[in-house]
């Protein structure tokens, strides 16, 4: 299986380095497992070569499960060429397939949180700050309908991420009541609240934490943690604007 995986990572490396749409995985691997998946993810992050600065979580939200037909959370790293600087906003847009965008809470990690039995109170004190976010997700398959090993495969369709000023989380309210308003061109299109994340952005955070203590792995302290969107993805062409308006977390904006 080692070699499956290497030759899947190579497969999904070379469809994000050279912009191409490759069929998902499972199509010709039938028996692909999640610890598979995991490993081809893996395998990929060190062709990447980058340092990793934290986490990001998908389908922690219903709506994005039902709207991408994935029944389970899951969760991909992130690198620090993912990172786009607030202050700017500009997505390289050219250097990706078909992104979608989707906003979030993001927490930062002030100290390391190792599973398993953590719960939203333990985790909350690992809590340092939170921060407004979008994420830019960008599957390298030939579209968005995928399994759910796929999708593990390709990092949880890790792209891009802006994060806003961090707010000490020790100043702030509950996050399950935390708003999110999603404009797009002068309109709103889409909304959402915190507690669309596992039903709390903590929740989702002491997942993460029990996922990978499960593995014998942890999340390290100064990790960056995408808690998952808060609402539906939404096609980013070229050309377009959105801008994410947090209660208690401030405004984020990305331009395509």
């Amino acid at each position: 299986m080692s070699e499956l995986i290497d030759e899947s990572s190579a497969r999904l490396w070379q469809a994000e380095s050279n912009r191409e749409r490759i069929a998902p995985l499972s199509l010709s691997l039938r028996d692909l497992s999640e610890d598979d998946a995991y490993a081809i993810a893996a395998r990929t992050f060190g062709r990447r070569g980058r340092k990793q600065i934290g986490f990001k979580l998908g389908y922690t939200s219903a709506a994005m499960r039902e709207q991408m037909k994935i029944s389970q959370p899951n969760f991909g790293v992130l690198s620090d060429d993912q990172l786009i600087e607030e202050g700017n906003g500009r997505v390289d847009s050219a250097n990706l397939v078909h992104p979608l965008i989707e906003p979030e809470i993001a927490f930062l990690v002030g100290r390391d949180v190792q599973g398993p039995d953590q719960t939203r109170a333990t985790v909350a004190g690992a809590v340092e700050a939170a921060m407004a976010a979008l994420e830019v997700v960008d599957t390298r398959y030939e579209s968005y309908n995928f399994a759910a090993v796929d999708n593990i495969a390709d990092n949880s369709s890790g792209a891009r991420v802006l994060l806003g000023p961090p707010r000490s989380f020790r100043q702030l309210g509950d996050l399950r009541l935390c708003g999110v308003l999603l404009n797009s061109q002068g309109a709103i299109i889409d909304q959402g609240i915190g507690a669309n994340a596992l039903g709390d952005p903590l929740l989702a955070l002491a997942w993460l934490a029990n996922f990978l203590g499960a593995r014998g792995r942890s999340i390290p302290a100064g990790s960056i943690v995408m808690t998952g969107g808060l609402t539906r993805a939404h096609a980013a062409a070229k050309g377009r604007s959105f801008i994410a308006e947090f209660a208690q977390l401030g405004t984020i904006s990305a331009n395509f």
